[in-house]
């Protein structure tokens, strides 16, 4: 793997010396963080070359609530590599994998699961620009879109959702302050998994999905907006449909993010009521499932170094009629709560965190036959988040 890391660095620094053709201005050195490129070497990086750096979160975990022998550890969260830069000043690239996660090719798509993004990106005009390539699904979210080493936990709908796929996107910025995305991608990216599908299932032929975003900023960028829709054809005659609706307030030193998500699937995309059917001694895929999820998170800036946040989530996973569930109706309900000090000692791209997690997890009746039990795991988490930047 490491040999292979190389050589395309090299091959991406080489493109860069040769295809830019004009000379860009060097940011402003007040403005500039060194890499440890610069650091160790005292040489100024060339503004055009790629920029790596290596993203990171790692912690000692304590489980608050479990009776596991190991109930306390450190942990490497997150992981990532990422490369970015502009080959001409029309076309530029993105790279970035999961370090510690499998590089085992997925069936459809045979790109590993570690690779999150990779591809190149064309700038048509200054307001328009196309990326075709692996990339993040515009699901929609200000939870989804963040940075995942910043999410100390996800909600029921991030942990579960397949959000980085093949595909091509166009973003168009219609005025300054609104954005439309257009996004095409594959459904999925591993083939059917037959021993678990419906009888009448049948795959379809070209499964894709199909994604329109609105983006937008209001009221000089104290309040932005995250719309979506999505329709994903996950065989000849079952599809999901999916919405998000998101806002994010600025003001002061206070800042919060609501966001609402909703999908109707005529097969089991998420997976969470399947895994309520996997209980059954002949495991299946559930069909007409329902998800709904509600996620916020407040932060405050008692100083400018040092913030405080609270976070929560409601959540369902119900059965539409027609399921092949016993019955149709609520089956899980699940509330997150978190809690915490985030300690910022020099810049942004550095933090120190206590976390307090917890997450309720409720079986009604109609899961009674899968002989389910209610859940409550908490956590506390001591760590940092550091965007390494490398050269």
């Amino acid at each position: 793997m490491q040999p292979t890391i190389t050589l395309c660095l090299s091959i991406l620094i080489l493109l860069n010396t040769i295809c830019r053709a004009t000379p860009t201005t060097t940011p402003d050195s007040a403005k500039h963080e060194k890499s440890l490129f610069e650091a160790l070497t005292r040489i100024r990086k060339q503004h055009n070359l790629p920029d790596i750096k290596l993203n990171t979160r790692m912690a000692f975990h304590s489980d608050l609530s479990s009776h596991e022998p190991e109930q306390s550890a450190f942990r490497m969260d997150y992981l990532r590599l990422q490369i970015t830069g502009n080959i001409t000043e029309r076309i530029f690239y993105k790279w970035m994998q999961h370090l510690n996660k499998s590089n085992t090719p997925h069936s459809l798509d045979n790109m590993p699961a570690s690779i999150n993004c990779l591809g190149v990106g064309f700038h048509i005009t200054p307001a328009l620009s196309l990326f075709a390539g692996k990339q993040y699904a515009d699901f929609g979210g200000f939870e989804y879109d963040a940075d995942p080493a910043e999410v100390y936990s996800f909600s029921d709908f991030g942990n579960n959702i397949t959000c980085f796929l093949m595909g091509v996107h166009l973003a168009w910025w219609i005025t300054p302050s609104q954005e439309i995305r257009f996004q095409i991608t594959d459904a999925r990216s591993n083939k059917d998994d037959k021993t678990q599908l419906p009888a009448n299932y049948k795959t379809a032929k070209t499964p894709l999905g199909y994604t329109v975003n609105w983006n937008g900023n209001f009221l000089d960028n104290t309040l932005s907006t995250r719309c979506s829709f999505s329709l994903f054809h996950e065989s000849q005659k079952q599809n999901i449909y999916f919405w998000a609706l998101a806002g994010t307030w600025q003001h002061g030193n206070f800042n919060m993010y609501i966001d609402g998500l909703f999908s109707i699937e005529e097969i089991d995309k998420l997976g969470i009521l399947s895994e309520i059917s996997g209980q059954a001694e002949q495991p299946y895929r559930a069909t007409h499932c329902q998800y709904f999820s509600l996620i916020s998170r407040l932060n405050y800036r008692i100083l400018s170094k040092l913030n405080i946040f609270a976070k929560g989530t409601y959540e369902t996973a119900s059965a539409r009629t027609g399921t092949n569930l016993p019955e149709s109706g609520k089956y899980r309900t699940s509330y997150g709560y978190q809690g915490g000090i985030e300690y910022f000692p020099m810049k942004e791209n550095l933090r120190f965190f206590l976390v307090y997690r917890g997450n309720q997890t409720d079986y009604t009746h109609l899961a009674r036959p899968f002989h389910l039990e209610n859940e409550a795991p908490q956590h506390l988490s001591l760590g940092l988040t550091y965007k390494i930047p490398i050269y």
